[in-house]
């Protein structure tokens, strides 16, 4: 096979070429890095625009943290890291607002259910209290606390992002009782959200399944979700014209490198 010729356009391109975005799951970090980010902000903004509360199931290593972080940057600096994407001309909020972000995959119930509730307590204290909750010890329950803070903010003040939701349950799956125990931990935080529904402007929850029986979806049951939406089916993941739009710089080291064309290469 003869070797794939690369001229001083390509090569130029490939010299200038985006960093890859190898690991990273911050947007922020991903945009002051110069890194390579596949546009999905119109697709962000159709979700962000309107008042609502979504799910979505995703493999791991799909993106959702990303997807999460960038939610995360929009509500609260607003346009301040989207320049030059799609976003930028069709959002016209200027208000930020408070934000919660939640990773369920920092308290997995390896020691216990006793050991979870103390982690979900201080997940809790340490998301919340930036915004001016105040957690009083000696006072009613976590919950209860939560609960009576939230009732107290402005209505649509409050954005909530939870990632990998179903860590906590897919660690203990061979532990029934166990499981059960978490599943109803977690659902008493659940029940707040949905008694608060007033404060909350957004809420966008992923996970690598979805438990059907879990009390997420019970408690809140105006939950859309999004994971067999046709209309967001790519809001995760790479397409092929995405491959070949954002990474052609690599593309064409690529078959510089193996020795092939554009072609064979993408098969």
């Amino acid at each position: 096979m003869e070797k794939a010729s690369v001229n001083g356009l390509e090569q130029m391109m490939i010299e200038k070429s985006k960093k890859l975005p190898l690991g990273t799951s911050d947007f922020t970090a991903l945009r002051l890095s110069d890194e390579i980010y596949v546009d999905k902000t119109a697709m962000v903004y159709d979700l962000a625009s309107v008042r609502g509360k979504y799910f979505l199931a995703r493999p791991r290593r799909f993106g959702k943290s990303l997807l999460i972080s960038t939610f995360e940057s929009l509500f609260k600096y607003g346009l301040r890291d989207f320049q030059g994407l799609a976003i930028e001309r069709l959002w016209k909020e200027e208000k930020t607002y408070n934000v919660v972000r939640l990773d369920f995959s920092e308290i997995k119930p390896l020691d216990g259910i006793e050991q979870f509730k103390r982690d979900l307590k201080e997940l809790l204290i340490s998301a919340f209290s930036p915004l001016g909750f105040e957690y009083i010890p000696l006072g009613a329950a976590i919950f209860r606390q939560l609960s009576t803070w939230m009732k107290s903010q402005f209505p649509n003040s409050l954005v909530l992002l939870i990632d990998e939701y179903d860590a906590p349950l897919t660690s203990c799956l061979d532990e029934m009782d166990l499981f059960n125990a978490v599943r109803e931990t977690l659902s008493k935080f659940y029940a707040i959200l949905k008694s608060n529904d007033a404060a909350l402007r957004f809420v966008f929850i992923t996970g690598i399944t979805k438990f059907n029986k879990t009390s997420i979806f019970s408690e809140l049951n105006n939950l859309s979700d999004l994971s067999l939406d046709p209309e967001f089916g790519t809001l995760l993941g790479y397409t092929h014209q995405e491959v070949e739009e954002y990474f052609d710089s690599y593309l064409i080291r690529a078959c510089e490198s193996l020795r092939m064309e554009k072609k064979e290469l993408l098969q």
